[in-house]
């Protein structure tokens, strides 16, 4: 069984391993950059911010002693600045639910990834902006 943390760095490992996009432009949520700086979003290009969150585990079976899984949802919300193609953002969603979906790990598995699109979005920290389109990549996974 894999712990919270072991699952937590399986998961990154696969995001890291992703080569749709730069990684300077993928922030992984509370994670500091390699300056200590605050992540500052490229001003022309497409970016992403990148969320691990678990759920609640669950019993999944009782033998000895009962057995837990854990479920949660990767949630990889994807900004393009609104000159840049819908399209391009679109098949960058593609592209980043081919990589995650369906990946096996050890005990973790991440499933289905679904595409939402979100539209116009207002900058992080700055709701009154409506400065990108959005679309969101979200993964299910569980840790058995």
């Amino acid at each position: 069984m894999m712990n919270n943390t072991e699952a937590m760095q399986a998961m990154l490992a696969h995001i890291g391993s992703f080569k749709g996009m730069p990684m300077q432009n993928v922030q992984l949520a509370n994670q500091p950059r390699k300056d200590g700086k605050p992540y500052t979003a490229p001003a022309n290009q497409i970016w992403a911010k990148i969320t691990i969150s678990n759920a609640q585990p669950f019993i999944a079976s009782i033998g000895n002693k009962p057995r837990t899984r854990t479920v949660g949802i990767i949630f990889i919300q994807l900004f393009a600045p609104l000159s840049v193609s819908t399209i391009e953002l679109s098949r960058l969603a593609d592209l980043w639910a081919e990589h995650m979906a369906f990946h096996r790990t050890d005990h973790l598995e991440m499933l289905e990834a679904g595409i939402i699109n979100v539209g116009h979005s207002a900058e992080i920290g700055n709701p009154s902006s409506m400065n990108f389109y959005q679309y969101n990549v979200n993964v299910s996974y569980r840790v058995n």
